[in-house]
């Protein structure tokens, strides 16, 4: 009898033990559901709970990247986005890279290049706001120290691809050495030079050639980006004349673009604004000097800007 008592009082206590697991199983399932909830909660509000947002910025250079890098680290501080940049190799990638989904933004390229790229590869990249613009530049050999000093007949060699070539006769007219005929939709060529008072000869080259023929002696002058003017040895202070970047047609800028659906994203465009600040222009102004200047300007209208390039030479 007595050790049916015991058997019993065992059979019970095995009982109430399973009934507890089983209970405490049921409970753990549900705070196990509730734990997930919240996760996923804690998630879609990371940045609400400290986490910053992440961008990518992808560009073609490392003044442009050091530049970001200092943006980047404003905007983690003032509105918790961090900003990752990358460099590619070449002028497709970043915008293969955009398209794709794998980067945010990239800064690199001018209108002209974004609206055929759009088109060959049937993508929809727009810009959402200007960058930098890298200047022209024009030097000269010694003894010329000034434009009014550039004698008759003097020979001027600059970059011969078509963005260059129109580009070069822009800034000779803005100087007052020529005049020429513009043509709504197309791109200066010498053949439209209408006026050209110093008789200047125009002598076009391949872009590595054109700092190199002022230091042989090839030429009295050359026009080329002020940063490939530098990188050959000569020094800014001795140019006779730079871009300036407040009389540079728009499609000589670079800008800074995303993807046509995300045009208005608000992470996207913080990261435009702090792009656009005081503190980067004073950035870009003590670390690279004249050879990247500030581009942007208040009021400006990129996708306008962009849709206007498309109708006036992309039509055909």
């Amino acid at each position: 009898m007595k050790h049916m008592k015991t058997l019993l009082k065992a059979s019970l206590l095995f009982l109430v033990a399973f009934i507890m697991v089983a209970c405490t199983s049921q409970d753990a399932g549900s705070k196990d559901t509730d734990t997930t909830t919240q996760d996923d909660t804690a998630q879609e509000t990371t940045t609400d709970s400290g986490e910053p947002t992440v961008i990518k910025v992808g560009m073609a250079n490392e003044l442009t990247k050091a530049t970001w890098d200092d943006v980047g680290k404003r905007l983690l501080e003032k509105e918790n986005i961090k900003v990752e940049t990358q460099v590619f190799s070449d002028f497709s990638t970043p915008n293969r890279a955009l398209s794709d989904g794998d980067i945010d933004l990239n800064a690199y390229q001018y209108i002209s290049f974004l609206a055929q790229y759009n088109q060959d590869a049937d993508t929809e990249l727009r810009p959402i706001g200007y960058a930098y613009l890298p200047p022209l530049a024009m030097f000269a050999k010694e003894g010329i120290e000034s434009i009014d000093d550039i004698p008759e007949g003097a020979k001027i060699s600059f970059t011969e691809d078509p963005t260059n070539t129109d580009n070069t006769l822009l800034q000779l007219e803005k100087m007052g050495l020529i005049e020429v005929e513009h043509k709504p939709g197309e791109r200066l060529t010498i053949d439209d030079v209408t006026e050209n008072p110093k008789n200047l000869e125009f002598v076009p080259l391949a872009s590595p050639e054109v700092v190199r023929s002022l230091l042989t002696g090839d030429v009295d002058l050359m026009i080329t980006g002020l940063s490939m003017s530098t990188d050959g040895g000569l020094d800014p202070e001795d140019a006779l004349y730079i871009e300036d970047p407040a009389d540079t047609p728009y499609y000589y800028k670079v800008m800074i673009v995303s993807q046509e659906d995300r045009v208005d994203d608000e992470v996207l465009q913080k990261a435009v604004a702090e792009f656009q600040s005081e503190e980067t222009r004073q950035f870009v102004e003590e670390n690279f000097g004249q050879s990247y200047l500030p581009a942007w300007t208040e009021g400006e209208t990129p996708l306008e800007d962009y849709d206007k390039y498309v109708e006036e030479f992309m039509k055909n």
